[in-house]
């Protein structure tokens, strides 16, 4: 099983993807925190993407816009500095990437989102894969999208099965990824029609990628998820890696000794990779509180201290709510 860590804004920057590659690996590809096409490389992006900070990683760039050429022009950029492979955003449920017809805003634009991937396809000289939703409002959105992603010849098709309506709430909609499922076992790949074969990538003839996204919490959600499609071989994890960093090691048989010592020790790795980055040290126990809004659920019957833990104001009372956690409380089932 093929497992990648999805890219989460503000949270799966290289530090944190330095810490679970150093204390669990087993994590076979990582992909960027959304890079926005229309804009210059920032600093802090080029800080996240430089190669000295992902020795050992591979790392795939996530890009986000509704503009071809801006796509093109990013993959370009990014190529001169070492990246083979891309990811175009086409499932963020952010307003303000929605409102600015992003991410999973482009899908209530089937035509626009066709000429969209049409004009990556045909001018891409590399592998780019997809991460989307199955909708914005409604599941009977996704005949429609799903029709137009068979044209293209995307290396990797990421199905996160909600709708954008549904944000993070509800269950995935396995029925539709369901339908994703049998479409690319049958086809074999992804490219269908004249106009996909027309495509320069080279990779337009290769089967597709299939990969899962959403609510993969522990092995038991796991097991669901290939109970339903026994063939998948890969998976992205997002909050579910954060909530049990071991997930992937526990996925692939691969035990972990002193658990509980290894995820304190990925705290305090991203502690202190954080220190290095922000300007103060309230800065830092602010950021690993959004770390913690997932961590707690490695831990049995959590919420008392970690409710605490996310109003503390200082950092000595969250070293000391954190010590509370590591020292009193049951590791929760893997």
């Amino acid at each position: 099983m093929n497992i990648y860590l999805a890219p989460m804004e503000g949270i799966t920057g290289h530090i944190v993807r330095n810490a679970f590659l150093h204390h669990f690996g087993q994590i076979d590809k990582y992909f960027t925190p959304f890079i926005p096409a229309a804009k210059r490389l920032s600093r802090k992006i080029l800080r996240d993407i430089d190669p000295a900070n992902n020795e050992g990683i591979r790392l795939v760039p996530q890009l986000i816009s509704n503009q071809s050429d801006e796509i093109l022009d990013m993959i370009r950029q990014l190529k001169d500095r070492g990246f083979s492979e891309f990811n175009i955003n086409l499932g963020c449920p952010s307003g303000t990437v929605v409102s600015k017809k992003r991410g999973s805003g482009m899908l209530l634009y089937p035509e626009e989102l066709d000429r969209f991937l049409d004009g990556i396809y045909n001018g891409a000289d590399v592998p780019v894969s997809v991460k989307t939703r199955i909708g914005f409002y409604a599941v009977n959105e996704w005949p429609t999208l799903l029709a137009i992603y068979r044209r293209y010849p995307m290396s990797e098709f990421i199905i996160h099965p909600r709708v954008r309506a549904e944000m993070y709430t509800g269950f995935p909609h396995l029925e539709a990824f369901q339908a994703a499922y049998e479409v690319f076992a049958e086809d074999g790949a992804a490219a269908s029609g004249d106009d996909a074969s027309a495509a320069s990538v080279d990779a337009a003839a290769d089967p597709v990628t299939l990969c899962y996204n959403g609510d993969i919490w522990d092995t038991a959600c796991y097991a669901n998820v290939m109970k339903h499609f026994p063939k998948l071989d890969t998976i992205m994890i997002g909050r579910g890696l954060l909530a049990r960093p071991d997930l992937a090691c526990c996925i692939k048989g691969v035990p972990v000794p002193d658990t509980r010592e290894k995820i304190r020790a990925f705290c305090d790795e991203i502690y202190d990779g954080y220190l290095s980055i922000f300007s103060g040290e309230k800065d830092v126990f602010m950021h690993m509180k959004e770390i913690w809004a997932n961590l707690g659920k490695s831990f049995e019957d959590s919420d008392r201290l970690v409710k605490k833990l996310m109003k503390s104001q200082s950092p000595s009372e969250y070293r000391y709510l954190m010590d509370q956690i590591f020292d009193t409380l049951e590791l929760s089932p893997r």
